[in-house]
Formats: C-alpha cells, sequence, structure tokens
C-alpha cells in the first residue's frame, strides 16, 4: 500500500524532554495523525543517537564515551544467536535494549489507546553507526566486511522489531533509517561508494515495508533518492532545498514510483525558531514545491506526497525552542492541508 505523506506533520526523533510521558503527550499533541517515539538523550547518555542504535550488539564495550567491538569468546556467541534470529525471522533480536528508550513503550500503550492509523519509529542507520563505532584495529567496522555483516543484521532486526511492535498496537508502521553521516561523502573522512551505501542501507530497511531516511546536512542526495527500500527522503528544507533540488530527475524518480519527501522547513535554530512564521514558512515551502511541479507534477500531487517536519532532531536544544518548532510544525501543517487537501 502506498503511503501518502499528505502535509501531515512529524518529527525527525529526539526531543529534550527529561519525562517520558509527557514527552509522549507532547507528540500526539503535536502531530497527531503521524506520531513518532521521542528518543530522549538528556535522559540518558544509552538514548544518545549511536549508543540506542547499537545497544546490544555483539561485542559491543564502551570505552572512555567511545563504543569499541572486542572479539573475545562472547562476541562470537553472540554473532552466532543473532545470526541464528537472523535467519529466522526472529525480530526480538532487535529489540531496544533496556534503559535505552524511555519513551518507546508509553508511546506503544499510547498507539493502542488512540487507535492510531500509522506511527513512525526510527534508528540511526549502518553508515553512521558503523563509523562510530570502532574494531580491535582502530578503524571503523563500517570497513571491516564481517563487522559490518553483523552490524548490517542486527539493525535490521531492530527496523523489523520496532515495525512488528508498532503493527501490533494497531497502527501501519514507518520506520525512519537515519543517516546524518552521510554529510561527509565525498569527503576524504568517509571511503564508500554510492552503491555500497545504498545496498548497506537497503538491507537494513528491508526490515519494513515503509522505510524512511534523514540526512540533517547536505551530501549527494541521490544515494538516498535512489534507494529502492528508501520511500521517504527527509532533509532540511530551511538550509539545504537549493542542494536538495539540484537532483531532479532524482526527485522526479521518487514521485514517479509513489515516494515521499519530508520537508523540514521548520527551523531548529533558537534564533532562527523564534523569527519564524507560519505565512513565511508557508511561502518559502511553496517556492520550493514549484519547482518540484516543474518536473511535471501537480501541486496537489507533490502535497499529497509530503511530510512536514522540523529541519532536524531536538535532544540538544532547550524546551522553548522545541515547543516553539513543533507549534511551527502543527500549524504549518494544518495550513497546507486545509488549503490545498480540503483536510
Amino acid at each position: 500500500m502506498t503511503f501518502l505523506g499528505n502535509c501531515r506533520a512529524t518529527g525527525i526523533g529526539s526531543l529534550p524532554a527529561t519525562d517520558a510521558g509527557e514527552a509522549v503527550a507532547s507528540v500526539f499533541a503535536d502531530c497527531p495523525d503521524l506520531p513518532y517515539w521521542p528518543q530522549l538523550p538528556k535522559v540518558s547518555g544509552a538514548e544518545g543517537m549511536n549508543e540506542q542504535a547499537s545497544a546490544g550488539l555483539p561485542g559491543l564495550v564502551v570505552e572512555q564515551k567511545r563504543l569499541r567491538i572486542v572479539q573475545d569468546e562472547a562476541f562470537f556467541l553472540g554473532v552466532e544467536r543473532l545470526l541464528a534470529a537472523y535467519d529466522a525471522g526472529d525480530a526480538s533480536a532487535g529489540a531496544l535494549a533496556p534503559g535505552s528508550a524511555a519513551a518507546f513503550e508509553p508511546f506503544i500503550r499510547r498507539v493502542s489507546e488512540r487507535g492510531t492509523a500509522e506511527a513512525k519509529g526510527q534508528i540511526a542507520g549502518p553508515v553512521t553507526v558503523g563509523m562510530a563505532i570502532l574494531g580491535e584495529d582502530g578503524n571503523p567496522i563500517l570497513y571491516d566486511a564481517v563487522l559490518c555483516e553483523v552490524l548490517t543484521k542486527f539493525l535490521h532486526l531492530r527496523v523489523r522489531w520496532q515495525a512488528e511492535r508498532i503493527a501490533a498496537a494497531g497502527a501501519r508502521p514507518v520506520v525512519f533509517v537515519d543517516e546524518p553521516f552521510l554529510a561527509s561523502y565525498g569527503t576524504p573522512f568517509f571511503g564508500w561508494s554510492r552503491e555500497q551505501v545504498q545496498e548497506t542501507l537497503g538491507a537494513v530497511a528491508s526490515g519494513a515495508e515503509t522505510v524512511g531516511s534523514h540526512c540533517c546536512s547536505n551530501t549527494d542526495w541521490s544515494i538516498l533518492l535512489g534507494c529502492p527500500q528508501v520511500s521517504i527522503v527527509s532533509f532540511d528544507a530551511f538550509e539545504f532545498a537549493d542542494n536538495f533540488l539540484v537532483y531532479r530527475d532524482d526527485i522526479a524518480a521518487l514521485l514517479a514510483r509513489g515516494g515521499t519527501i519530508a520537508w523540514g522547513i521548520v527551523p531548529t535554530d533558537p534564533e532562527a525558531a523564534a523569527a519564524a512564521t507560519v505565512e513565511r514558512l508557508r511561502e518559502r515551502l511553496l517556492g520550493q514545491v514549484e519547482k518540484v511541479e516543474a518536473l511535471g507534477f501537480e501541486r496537489a500531487e507533490v502535497l499529497r506526497h509530503s511530510l512536514i517536519t522540523p529541519a532536524c532532531g531536538l535532544g540538544t536544544r532547550d524546551a522553548d525552542t522545541a515547543r516553539r518548532a513543533f507549534a511551527l510544525v502543527h500549524n504549518l501543517s494544518a495550513t497546507l492541508r486545509a488549503e490545498f487537501l480540503g483536510v
């Protein structure tokens, strides 16, 4: 079934809240039609992007705030169990680790209680996580073929587990596999090809039917736009729209196959968020949408295949900025839906 964004409001993932119940309540107030479970890095370091994604990975240790793999006996036993679970389709091996996602269970309960139609989960992707974890040789495990395969299958199960839990709560799952490290693509700091990224990201994304991916800076957008397993591409439309819209053929191909653009049009910088208004953001976004229309799409069609989000996660921002940003997301979404989509 094709996913339609219909200019619904949703979030990237992280919030600065320190109370899981309050965070979930705010998500359902701000993003009632596509709620997401909030990641809360101020609650615990275990809710950091890479820490949360990798917790439970065989051999993982934390030393001086660095993530490392130790290939001891426990590592090999853990890999054996992981591969058996992967082959059996047992998503429980990808369950979020206890203490790493305080808001997940309250979110699942709320989804079930409200009868939510669709709900969003998210996790950091294999490139981002694989560059953050070092092997015994001191290099990122992304560059170790064996460890990269272990990580890829582990994250696949983590995506699948989220999708299964959301579905069991009665909602259609939408899971994002986010790749902020792709901002380094094409630099000396990153040595993979487009095809390697797409193959590995696709293997993780195949854990759910409807998958998105967010990069919070600029990148070669053809990577995400052209990844067959990614149907929603999320970007910072406040800062990087001109860069994104250069990829005309890739954007047209995404929309032609029923994909969605998540426009991160609401700034998360405190000063920019304070100065923004719904009307100014509406004008800014519609100017960007016009450039997509020029590729051969009607405005209503583009907006049906759009989501409205903040430019990035808000976990490192102050509470006032987060509230302001989501008020703008919520109200801009409502304005566009009423004006152009009749909902």
